[in-house]
Order: structure tokens, then C-alpha cells, then sequence
């Protein structure tokens, strides 16, 4: 058996191009050859299409229908230039060489692969997401020409619903597969109003790695210190000023790692932070706080106290459902940071809500062991 993956796994995205490497890694440790399709999208147009427009309505003065404020998105930008900084960036480029690639395709010349693989798998991550660029297809298996060996595991929409215009599109595409699992409730409830069909909800890719697995990747550091590891997947002053207060009330020094730019903090601030940096930051903190999907996921799976915020931005375009669902998966929705208003109660610390009490990670393991082999079982089946 040879499965190839199709995902975002080249963009300077922790979460991106760990879940590719734990679903690959996955993969093999059930005797199976695994590459990641190493698919490119020549026409960089559609990804930009959304910016384009957001930019020439900020700059007329006229309102748009995107779901992010213009204050939002410049923040985004700037996350953006960021990531793209050489630093940082090629210590993105570093741990991609750990993947095995296929040869590189495009999407005039992706359907070659259709006599080296036994099997197609779409997913993690938001490979059916539409809401940002022209539907591509090929993540959802367009290029396949068998539909035995059309498959998803963990794939997210990242949307509420599916735009009039792609609908016809996502029916029959997805009706073709053989084998459906998601990543989040919300996406299985998207697909059983499409194609009437029930989608397996599976465990994002990296918790199929056991913390001991991370470890052997990254090195386990010893904790040194007691710090707050902050980190923002878009800017939010919400958090940080939650930050702050936790920070008095438990006695630990805050570390950002990423810089609020062009905001200044008095924080310590750090900004050549790469996918293995980033792993040990999580795995060394005495507690976590974060407003990403992959944030809360692998404070779950080092057992590190976490804080998660939903943003607006990510309420509006439905792609708060995923750490809504993690959060319940696992019974630790006090864990999100909630801002009160008008009163005071007992929880009250500086104008916000949540739990002081340490998460009781006996259950949260117990329960990622049951969900990891029921997981694992069902990446088996599609396997077998």
C-alpha cells in the first residue's frame, strides 16, 4: 500500500506542517509507504483575490462582506510578513525536509499520480476551505480518477456554509469518496446536509503522536522556570491583557512568541521561533495561553494548563468550531477565557471569567487514549 496526502504543508504555519508530518508519520507506523503530495498552486491569483478586494474597499471607504474587520486584517498582514521573515522562514524550510514528497506536481500535470498511489488522502487542516480563495479541486480529490482510492482524514471546511456557487461543486466531489472523516462536528453536520452521508469525526493528526513521540523529535527540556508562553495566532488585546492578569495572580513572567507588531509591549518577546522552538516553548510552560486551534492541542497533549481564546473574527467565519469541539471533546470548556461584563462574581479576575483550577490530565489522558485508537482504527481500515 502507497498513500499519498494532499494538504497545506507548505505554509509557515505550525499547525500546518506538524499535522502533516504526525498524519505521515502515522501512516507509516502501520507498515504503509506515505508521501505528501508536494502539490503546487501555480496560480497564485485566487489566494489573493480576498486580500484585493478587502484592500480596495478599505481604501474607498466602502463596506465589503468579508468577515474580518480592516483592523483584523492588516494584523493578519503583518502576521503574514512575519512568518515570512529569513529567519524564521527557513527554519520552516528546515523541518519540512523531515517529510517524504512526492515529485512535484501542479495542476496541470497532478492526475500523473494517479498510477503511483493506491491511495488519496485529503486532509488535515482547512483543505476544504473556500472562504478565502477559488475552490482548488484537487484537495478535494478532483484529480482521482478511481474513487476507491478517494479518501480524507481530519479534513475541516473552516466555514458555516458552503456558497451557492461551489455547492454543485462540494456535492458531487464529495460524494465520490470512499471514505469521509473530519476533523470537527460542525464539519459532519456540513456534509450530512450535502451529500446525506455520516463523516467519521477523527483526532487531529498531531494528537495520533503520543507526547513521548514529540519528545523524541524536539528533546524534552527540562522546565526551568515558571513562565506564561503566550501565543497569538492573530493579535488580540483581549488576551493579552488576560495574559497580564493571570500573570499577577499566579507569579509568572510572560513570554510572547511573536512580536504584537506594531504594538509595544513590555513583554519578552520571541521572534526566530520555528516549529521545533515552538514545540519546546509549549512543552516547557508552566501554563499556555492562546487564541490557536494547535495552541490548545498540544498543551493537551503535554498536559500543560492552558487558557484558549475564540477571536472575533474567527466566531464570524466559523472557524472558532474547532476549538469549540476540542474543548468538548474533552470536557475542559471552563479553559476558555470569557469577558465579563457588568459585575462581579467569585470567578471575576480583572473583568474576566474562567477556572483557577489545574486540569485534572488523568482524565484528559484517559480519554485521548480511547479517542487515539479509535482514531488510529479507523486510519487502519481505509489502509487495509
Amino acid at each position: 500500500m502507497k498513500a499519498g496526502i494532499i494538504t497545506f504543508h507548505k505554509v509557515n504555519n505550525y499547525g500546518a506542517v506538524l499535522q502533516a508530518y504526525a498524519l505521515q508519520k502515522s501512516i507509516r507506523s502501520l507498515g504503509c509507504q506515505c508521501d505528501i503530495i508536494d502539490y503546487d498552486r501555480k496560480n497564485f491569483r485566487d489566494v489573493l483575490l480576498w486580500q484585493e478586494n478587502k484592500i480596495k474597499c478599505l481604501l474607498k471607504g466602502t463596506p465589503d462582506h468579508q468577515g474580518y474587520s480592516n483592523m483584523e486584517f492588516i494584523n493578519m498582514v503583518l502576521t503574514t510578513i512575519f512568518f515570512n521573515n529569513k529567519a524564521v522562514a527557513g527554519k520552516f524550510e528546515g523541518f519540512r525536509r523531515q517529510l517524504s514528497l512526492s515529485r512535484p506536481v501542479h495542476s496541470n500535470t497532478v492526475k500523473e499520480l494517479n498510477r503511483e498511489y493506491d491511495l488519496f488522502i485529503s486532509g488535515s487542516d482547512q483543505v476544504w476551505n473556500c472562504g478565502r480563495i477559488i475552490l482548488d479541486r484537487n484537495y478535494l480529490l478532483g484529480f482521482v480518477d478511481n474513487k476507491e482510492k478517494k479518501g480524507s482524514y481530519a479534513a475541516s471546511f473552516g466555514i458555516k456554509n458552503i456558497p451557492d456557487k461551489y455547492a454543485g461543486d462540494y456535492k458531487s466531489l464529495l460524494s465520490d469518496f470512499k471514505y469521509l472523516a473530519v476533523r470537527e462536528a460542525a464539519g459532519a453536520d456540513l456534509i450530512r446536509r450535502l451529500i446525506h452521508r455520516e463523516a467519521k469525526v477523527v483526532l487531529d493528526p498531531t494528537l495520533l503522536l503520543r507526547k513521548e513521540e514529540w519528545f523524541d523529535l524536539i528533546g524534552k527540556k527540562q522546565k526551568t522556570d515558571d513562565v506564561i508562553v503566550v501565543y497569538m495566532l492573530e493579535y488580540s488585546e483581549k488576551l493579552l491583557r488576560f495574559a497580564k492578569v493571570l500573570s499577577q495572580k499566579v507569579n509568572c513572567r510572560i513570554r510572547l512568541l511573536n512580536k504584537p507588531f506594531p504594538y509595544k509591549t513590555e513583554e519578552e518577546c520571541r521572534t526566530d521561533v520555528g516549529p521545533v522552538e515552538w514545540l519546546l516553548e509549549l512543552q516547557n510552560a508552566k501554563y499556555v495561553v492562546t487564541n490557536s486551534f494547535h495552541g490548545a492541542v498540544f498543551s493537551i497533549n503535554f498536559n500543560v494548563n492552558f487558557y484558549v481564546e475564540i477571536a472575533e473574527e474567527r466566531i464570524r467565519g466559523a472557524m472558532g468550531s474547532r476549538i469549540e469541539h476540542i474543548l468538548k471533546t474533552f470536557g475542559l470548556e471552563k479553559r476558555l477565557i470569557r469577558q465579563v461584563k457588568n459585575g462581579h462574581g467569585k470567578n471575576d479576575y480583572g473583568g474576566f471569567e474562567y477556572s483557577s483550577t489545574d486540569i485534572n490530565f488523568q482524565r484528559v489522558n484517559q480519554k485521548l487514549e480511547e479517542l487515539r485508537a479509535d482514531s488510529m482504527e479507523y486510519l487502519k481500515g481505509m489502509l487495509d
